[in-house]
């Protein structure tokens, strides 16, 4: 929470504000972050899920791939845990991640989706985000 993170990237091109791999239920609050290569915030496996990507600022970011949005997720093989949707119960399911109050750019304009959920990535709720620039991305509803 409250971190200020820009200038990415300098020594890897693979890095992102926020990296997140199996690990769930993490919130993400009140950053800035700006100036990188590729992703400001990666959710990596879905594992889990529960998360909650909330009042960030996101913006000049997928400046050298262009291959994704600002926020990327992918999901490539289910994850057995008993943190998933049904908490106690061991399931491949994961909880909804939240994604709200968002300020968010892509890079230059270039038309990518802004929350670029793909690779079979499931189960984010994205909702009362301000998208600039980015193409509409498709989220569904969990209720």
């Amino acid at each position: 929470e409250a971190n200020h993170l820009h200038e990415l990237g300098v020594y890897g091109k693979q890095t992102a504000g926020w990296f997140q791999s199996q690990s769930c239920h993490n919130t993400v609050r009140k950053n800035i972050i700006y100036n990188g290569p590729r992703s400001g915030v990666n959710w990596n496996d879905g594992m889990g899920g529960g998360n909650l990507l909330e009042g960030n600022l996101l913006f000049n970011l997928v400046r050298e791939s262009t291959d994704h949005g600002p926020v990327n997720s992918w999901d490539r093989g289910p994850y057995f845990t008993n943190r998933g949707s049904t908490p106690g119960a061991p399931s491949s399911t994961p909880a909804w991640t939240e994604e709200r109050y968002n300020l968010i750019s892509t890079a230059r304009g270039r038309g990518f989706a802004t929350l670029d959920h793909d690779d079979g990535s499931s189960f984010y709720w994205d909702h009362h985000n301000v998208l600039l620039y980015g193409v509409r991305n498709i989220a569904i509803h969990p209720r």
